[in-house]
Parts: structure tokens; C-alpha cells; sequence
């Protein structure tokens, strides 16, 4: 099973957890991928149970109270400062310091689950999207939404698991969960984004 000391990417965001909120590309650039993944939620049905994978210090999650005020809103992230930062900024929800690869909910208990930006941190990424896949209930969503760059490049760039977007595709599948969407909708970026379905 991968740990978080397995990861190195997790104690430099509990380094950065202070002053995460505070960074510029939050505004510009996390908020706008973000909005576009709770928009793309909005036409499926009213969920009881979202999740977000990754969740830092809970930005998606308070956008999605906004969306769905009602819903019961759960933030995992293996950065225990990051969840420390979540827990004061949005405290009726429920967060757990876990790895995507361990999620430390029952199957079929989540209806909407999201991922914006975490995904090229994973340790593994395949078994990640498989976790997600059993905690969600029949007829369940999960939108992903990531940076995909040429194998060359991540090459260059430190803590950066590539993989292309067919091979994103391809663990969808083997997670039997179906893909209704996969598009990159922004010129001027490299961001991909998956919305998938369960349909058992």
C-alpha cells in the first residue's frame, strides 16, 4: 500500500499550506479550472455526498457549498497541514488526511466526486482513480481535471507523473467507470478534463 512518505510532494504542501490561499495562481488559474469542473457537475443529478480528492485546503468544496448547500461535503488530502487549513475555513464538512490510493470511506457512499489538479501528484495513479471508483454509488460522477504535458517536458519538471490522456482514459476503463467527456477546453493551457460516470 503507498504511504505518504512514499510521496515527497506531500511535505513540501505542508510547507506551502500557510500561504496557499494567499498564492496568485489560486485567483487566475485554480479558481477558473475549478468553476469549469463544478459547471460541468451542475447538469447531473442533486448530490447528497461530494468528495474532493486532493482538496488542499478546501477551495472546490466551498464553491460546491455554494452549488450544493445541502450536500455533504468530504475533503481528502494527505497533507495533514492542508487539512488543518480546511478544517477552519469550511468546519461542517468532513476532511481525512489520506492518500487518493487509500481513500478511508466505505464502498458506494459518494455521488460526486472530484479531482482538480492533484492527479500528477499521485503515487499511483491508476489505483487512485480505482479507490474512487468503488467509493462511488451507482449512476455516481467523478470529474477529474489536470495538467497533461509531452513525456519530454515532464522530464524537466520536478514531481510530475506523466501520463497521457489515453492512458488517463485507458484507467477509467479499467476502473469500470465510463467516460462522457474528455476534453482539453483551453487553448492557452495543457489542462485535461474527464468527467466519468459508474454505472454499477
Amino acid at each position: 500500500m503507498e504511504t505518504k512518505q512514499d510521496n515527497p510532494d506531500v511535505e513540501r504542501f505542508n510547507k506551502r499550506a500557510a500561504s496557499y490561499e494567499r498564492a496568485s495562481s489560486q485567483g487566475y488559474f485554480f479558481d477558473r479550472i475549478q468553476r469549469r469542473a463544478l459547471n460541468l457537475a451542475r447538469d447531473k443529478s442533486s448530490p447528497e455526498v461530494i468528495m474532493d480528492v486532493g482538496c488542499g485546503t478546501g477551495r472546490l468544496l466551498r464553491k460546491a457549498k455554494e452549488q450544493y448547500p445541502h450536500a455533504h461535503l468530504i475533503g481528502v488530502d494527505p497533507a495533514e497541514k492542508m487539512i488543518q487549513q480546511a478544517t477552519v475555513l469550511l468546519p461542517e464538512a468532513e476532511f481525512h488526511v489520506a492518500m487518493a490510493e487509500a481513500l478511508p470511506l466505505p464502498d458506494a457512499s459518494v455521488d460526486l466526486a472530484f479531482s482538480t489538479l492533484s492527479f500528477h501528484h499521485w503515487t499511483n495513479q491508476a489505483k487512485g482513480v480505482s479507490e474512487i471508483a468503488r467509493v462511488l454509488r451507482p449512476q455516481g460522477k467523478f470529474l477529474l481535471a489536470d495538467i497533461v504535458i509531452p513525456r519530454w517536458l515532464s522530464l524537466f519538471v520536478r514531481h510530475f507523473r506523466y501520463n497521457s490522456p489515453d492512458r488517463i482514459h485507458e484507467m477509467f476503463t479499467q476502473a469500470e467507470l465510463t467516460v462522457e467527456l474528455q476534453q482539453q477546453p483551453w487553448q492557452w493551457s495543457r489542462v485535461l478534463l474527464i468527467v466519468a460516470g459508474r454505472k454499477r
